[in-house]
């Protein structure tokens, strides 16, 4: 999963490349200043869902990502948006999707 900052939204509808926020980093420490609350991660929760959340609970830019075996790396848009974390995991499994590759 990519987290990025707010204003990164823009530079996506712009086609420009984005970098996300340093993993080393904590929610706490790069939210927006008036934001606070919690997400819960699980398995049925769909993707669209986990992005929004961390958008209107933390004021960030969340993206989903994920590396096909040949290396390419791509956020996930359209129907598989629609997918629970869990369902995506294993469509990634059976088509050979690397682990933890996206960083």
């Amino acid at each position: 999963m990519g987290i990025y900052y707010s204003y990164a939204r823009q530079q996506v509808a712009k086609g420009e490349r984005i970098t996300p926020i340093d993993g080393a980093k904590t929610l706490a420490s790069v939210r927006r200043a008036d934001s606070g609350g919690t997400i819960s991660i699980s398995g049925n929760k769909k993707i669209k869902s986990l992005e929004k959340e961390f958008d209107t609970v933390f004021g960030l830019y969340c993206q989903v990502c994920y590396t096909e075996s040949t290396g390419n790396r791509y956020y996930t848009s359209g129907s598989s948006d629609e997918m629970t974390l869990s369902a995506f995991n294993e469509y990634c499994e059976k088509t050979g999707c690397k682990k933890g590759v996206w960083e």
